[in-house]
């Protein structure tokens, strides 16, 4: 009973201490596009950069975590971003291009021949693409995640074996002028929906399809709609942790580099577990009934006309500047031609 009343006194005494601790700490606002689903390539960075920004920081932050766009449809909460209501934000790379055009060439169709190189490139580019990130968007990418190429899946009534079998068949893209012009150049049917409405779309039969991730098939269950996946290699699916730069700056050193720090280091843990996540996904897939019918039978098709997109893109990276947008893949071509020879 004694060592009771003390566990209690003792309890009562480290309350108010707590809660003086947490009004101490920094209070980051986490917006997230999708659940707490231990599957999703972002949650296992986000986990990994919480734990080593406590570190670094020595537990200077309070984070707060909102999931499933309950702050808003992802270019939303660039703007909240943009707006100081928002701290971080958990962003696909296509959507926060619009708000930084120039960083829309991590999104190019056909360019990347690996993940590895994907990397390479996006490592090679760290400091000019956060420099773009933060003059035209506002924000600091903390970190530039993986989960394999963007592909596509379908209905039960369009299994796609090659080109011929997508035409006529609407596939949701996000709302991106980059995108859209890709699935053009291959003769396809875009259809532009914001991720917010991808599931309800594919759902209702307003679309037939989706291009994306498999991650986002299996976390999301698309499969509930999709039938078939078609491996299209045709760009990498990357997505960023992107922080407001404003308030990044407003910060004490320690933390604010607590943060850089953490971002590039849970970045490397999120690859190191990129093979694995994609097995589970398409295990998940088959276990939920979909049918992988691998790389298109007709692949190198897909690419010729893919990169006849190439000068639409420039405009769009370009933000109306076509040579602007060309300067931009020049320099990205260069790295590639210079990592290559090593």
């Amino acid at each position: 009973m004694k060592r009771l009343l003390l566990l209690l006194c003792a309890l009562l005494l480290a309350a108010p201490l707590s809660r003086a601790h947490a009004a101490a700490q920094i209070p980051v606002i986490v917006a997230s596009s999708v659940d707490t689903s231990d599957q999703n390539y972002t949650n296992i960075f986000y986990n990994k950069f919480v734990e080593l920004a406590q570190k670094y920081s020595d537990n200077a932050f309070n984070f707060q975590f909102f999931p499933s766009m309950q702050l808003g449809d992802e270019q939303e909460t660039v703007r909240g971003l943009q707006l100081g209501t928002i701290h971080i934000t958990n962003v696909a790379t296509n959507n926060y291009a619009p708000f930084a055009p120039s960083c829309g060439w991590v999104n190019m169709p056909y360019l990347f021949d690996s993940l590895e190189e994907f990397r390479a490139l996006v490592d090679a580019m760290w400091d000019q693409n956060n420099e773009w990130a933060v003059k035209e968007g506002g924000g600091r990418l903390l970190c530039i995640l993986d989960v394999g190429y963007r592909q596509l899946t379908t209905n039960a009534r369009h299994p796609v074996r090659k080109l011929a079998d997508a035409r006529g068949i609407k596939i949701r893209t996000p709302q991106n002028a980059l995108m859209v012009s890709t699935f053009k150049a291959l003769g396809l049917e875009p259809t532009a929906v914001s991720f917010a409405e991808t599931f309800n779309a594919l759902q209702q039969g307003v679309v037939d399809g989706q291009e994306g991730c498999f991650n986002n098939v299996v976390t999301l269950k698309f499969y509930e709609a999709q039938k078939y996946a078609s491996q299209i290699n045709y760009s990498v699916h990357s997505c960023n942790f992107v922080a407001s730069e404003r308030w990044l700056q407003s910060l004490p050193e320690q933390a604010r580099e607590a943060l850089v720090r953490a971002g590039r280091e849970a970045m490397l843990y999120e690859r190191s577990k990129v093979a694995e996540i994609l097995a589970a996904d398409d295990k998940l897939m088959r276990e939920h009934g979909m049918e992988l019918l691998g790389v298109v039978e007709d692949l190198p098709e897909w690419v010729r006309l893919g990169r006849t997109a190439w000068p639409k893109c420039y405009d769009v990276i370009g933000d109306g500047d076509a040579a602007k947008g060309k300067a931009i893949i020049d320099l990205v071509l260069a790295k590639k031609a210079e990592l290559a020879k090593k």
